[in-house]
């Protein structure tokens, strides 16, 4: 959600800038542009996964992190996704 990257970079102790440059990746999802985790080089896992499997940013993880993390219906997916959507527009 777009309140959540200032809370996100603040935590990392670096500016917003950095936090979309190094860790964001803007993309379109149902006619709003969005910006999201990015994944690891080389890899589908998001960029914020340490190498023991914990969150990096777990305290001020992502809303959708919160709402989907683990096996859920596909369609949990999409409404998730639907809301976070709307709220970039």
């Amino acid at each position: 959600m777009p309140d959540e990257i200032p809370e996100a970079a603040a935590y990392l102790n670096i500016t917003v800038k950095e936090l979309e440059e190094r860790y964001l990746l803007e993309h379109e999802y149902d006619g709003a542009i969005i910006l999201a985790p990015r994944s690891k080089p080389d890899s589908s896992e998001c960029i914020f996964l340490t190498k023991d499997k914990r969150c990096l940013i777990h305290p001020v993880k992502p809303y959708e992190c919160r709402k989907v993390f683990g096996c859920e219906a596909a369609n949990r997916h999409k409404n998730i996704r639907d809301i976070i959507a709307r709220r970039w527009r």
